[in-house]
């Protein structure tokens, strides 16, 4: 349980600096398929968003944030996490249902919306949003998305402190298509090339 906690916890913290390597596809340039030799999450944040990583016994982790934005002060973020191991997960819906039921305990309005339980790339996935409206007004809208590997457990969560316009939304949907986890050595779980990544919409 100790562990479980631990998946909701950490999406406050830090983020994911999962080794992904990719060929981008500008220029009419042929996108690369991403050189990697085990089982990888396969990301890029946008070019103009600075990363801040650090990493545990426990996972490695990525935090990216817009130009001009830093830890200590935000309003939108990427989260990528990359655990050791699986931790005990066994379908990718318990760390849903673990990190809405956290969220649930401090948000005095709550609204979470699934967006799609299926196996992706043959790993078991989900991915939704929460909405949450804290005691002091203050407002946490999340995009979240965990892929449930074979080798570990991996988590990736697009974050505003403002409730983000239904076209920005749309864009970070079709983000979280792109980030997937691959293997090239299982047969079954290929490695395909990302497309680039959303620029920032900035807010009016």
């Amino acid at each position: 349980m100790a562990r479980l906690i631990l998946l909701y916890l950490s999406f406050l913290i830090a983020f994911s600096n999962a080794n992904a390597q990719m060929g981008g596809g500008r220029g009419g340039q042929r996108p690369q398929i991403p050189n990697v030799e085990e089982e990888t999450l396969i990301f890029q944040p946008p070019a103009d968003w600075s990363r801040f990583g650090n990493s545990s016994e426990e996972k490695t982790e990525t935090y990216a944030f817009p130009e001009g934005q830093e830890p200590a002060s935000w309003e939108e973020a990427i989260h990528y996490e990359r655990y050791v191991g699986t931790q005990g997960i066994t379908q990718s819906r318990q760390v849903f249902e673990l990190r809405t039921e956290g969220d649930r305990s401090h948000c005095v309005d709550q609204n979470v919306t699934l967006i799609k339980q299926e196996p992706e790339n043959g790993y078991s996935m989900i991915e939704w949003t929460d909405s949450c409206t804290s005691a002091d007004a203050s407002v946490m809208q999340t995009l979240n998305k965990i892929i449930l590997g074979n080798e570990r457990l991996y988590s990736i969560s697009k974050a505003w402190k403002f409730a983000p316009e239904e076209n920005d939304m749309g864009i970070w949907l079709n983000y979280m298509n792109q980030v997937y986890v691959c293997d090239p050595n299982t047969g079954v779980n290929d490695c395909r090339p990302l497309n680039p990544p959303p620029g920032r919409r900035r807010r009016r």
